[in-house]
């Protein structure tokens, strides 16, 4: 699983691009070359892309080693190339302290390991760890590096991990074989240390109360030295998934990039990570999603009268600052976002009986959510190499693409009542708020049976030639995602 990370640097220099076989790096390239051709009036800063390395063919000892692993190399990094432009430059502020502006984009378990770095990176590192006595390098370990977070985005990502979001249900022991079998980062995905941790989660309370304390007190800010960032020991029965998506030890640094963005396969077209871990979507959930614009809102005579109003109102949020979405192209089924909250909402419904796990992924679900999210929900069922098989009618429930149609068509059902009424229906239909809920259930399953190969489909992987020409048709999805972080991070 790969996880890339792009930093954006604000440096009036020349453009420079560390180079890599990723597809959105080559797409941020392109941008940024785009942005040099400009007039010369108009700032653009520096955009420096790096691909990490430090997880490639390391990916079964847990998603705490990976994170920590992943944080080390972004602050080295980091550190590195900002001391060697300052050393190649001829900057007049070379005397003061940096800001570096940095984003994050990780595709599936790179997604997690991303999150977990988070919690492990400071706010400011040291621009050298280098202690010589040297006068030059004395000056430089002074120096602090401030890091201010951008945009987190993540492609296929299981963030409430696997359990109970396999692409066919099975049971827990068979869950817990398989987990096991997979080693650390297994036990992780489908959060087996869950199951020893409910037995006595109240004991615990206190004691995890005090570790996030600490921590939240003291990684903030990284005094210079060489040694790394180290693997904490921490007491088994963590369940890490569960952690990262409820202790402010998490939460607290994801909820300060200025955005935050989910890409998810929607109509079961991903095997390994469906769109109801990726999207973070739970059946019980009442949490608002605001449509910002959708496939399904555009024929091929232009806008109708419905979805003119919906392309008003994705022009209205793109000024508020929405805009990384730009077009809706035919392979995004929907653009939507939730709101940023103080706490998180009420559940839809409560069920009778319902058992600790579920309750759990409730309350991760909604936790994720109210740190305000772009999520854009993907179908990738024309572009996978292997076609599928249309279903018969009685097998079909209503997919998202049926349901925002159907919310849109509400509006031409009030007749007769005059212009008074049916412009207030109209005004309190077309906010298009759609519930988690609404979104687990439409995105589940689509009107054709397909081979779920979406998951290496959607990001273009490319790690081998047969690799090269089975996901080729993902490009599209890729150029998209990159030109849309590129445009963002412009602003």
């Amino acid at each position: 699983d790969d996880n890339e990370k792009n930093n954006d640097g604000g440096f009036p220099a020349t453009k420079r691009v560390k180079r890599s076989r990723s597809r959105v790096t080559v797409a941020l390239q392109k941008e940024a070359a785009a942005g040099s051709a400009d007039d010369g009036e108009e700032f653009h800063p520096e955009i420096v892309v790096h691909s990490a390395k430090c997880n490639v063919g390391k990916t079964h000892d847990g998603i705490k080693n990976g994170g920590t692993r992943l944080a080390n190399e972004i602050i080295n990094f980091i550190q590195s190339d900002t001391l060697t432009r300052r050393e190649e430059g001829d900057d007049s502020d070379n005397d003061g302290d940096i800001n570096v502006t940095f984003s994050l984009v990780g595709n599936s378990l790179g997604g997690l390991y991303s999150r977990y770095a988070l919690s492990k990176i400071p706010y400011e590192i040291p621009l050298s760890n280098d202690t010589n006595d040297d006068e030059d390098n004395s000056s430089s370990s002074k120096k602090k590096i401030h890091l201010l977070p951008n945009i987190f985005c993540t492609t296929a990502t299981p963030h409430l991990g696997v359990s109970q979001h396999t692409y066919l249900p099975i049971p827990r022991l068979a869950e817990t074989i398989i987990g096991t079998g997979m080693g650390a980062t297994g036990r992780d995905l489908f959060r087996l240390n869950a199951d020893a941790m409910n037995d006595g989660a109240a004991a615990k309370v206190n004691a995890a109360a005090a570790k996030t304390v600490k921590r939240l007190s003291s990684f903030r800010i990284l005094q210079g030295s060489n040694a790394n960032i180290e693997v904490e020991n921490e007491d088994e029965s963590d369940c890490v998934i569960r952690n990262m998506c409820l202790d402010e030890e998490f939460l607290v640094p994801l909820r300060n990039f200025r955005r935050r963005i989910a890409y998810a396969n929607a109509y079961g077209t991903d095997f390994q990570v469906p769109c109801q871990t990726a999207a973070f979507l739970n059946d019980n959930s009442g949490v608002g999603h605001f449509l910002i614009g959708a496939r399904c809102l555009i024929n091929d005579d232009g806008l109708d009268e419905n979805a003119e109003e919906g392309a008003e109102r994705k022009r209205s949020s793109d000024k508020e600052g929405d805009a990384e979405e730009g077009e809706v192209p035919p392979f995004v089924v929907a653009v939507l976002r939730t709101d940023q909250q103080s706490q998180t909402q009420s559940p839809a419904r409560k069920l009778s009986g319902q058992n600790v796990a579920s309750d759990d992924l409730l309350q991760m679900s909604q936790s994720l959510d109210a740190l305000g999210w772009t999520k854009v929900f993907v179908d990738m069922r024309d572009s996978i190499p292997v076609p599928g098989l249309r279903k018969p009618s009685w097998m079909c429930t209503s997919s998202l693409d049926d349901l925002i149609k159907q919310r849109e068509g509400i509006n031409d059902d009030v007749e007769g009542e005059g212009d008074e009424a049916k412009n207030k229906s109209r005004s309190t239909t077309t906010s298009h708020v759609l519930t988690s809920q609404d979104l687990s259930r439409s995105t589940a399953a689509g009107d054709s049976l397909n081979v779920p190969l979406g998951h290496t489909v959607m990001v273009a992987n490319s790690k081998s030639e047969a690799y090269k020409q089975m996901n080729f048709q993902g490009r599209p999805v890729m150029d998209k995602l990159a030109h849309d972080i590129v445009l963002s991070l412009d602003e």
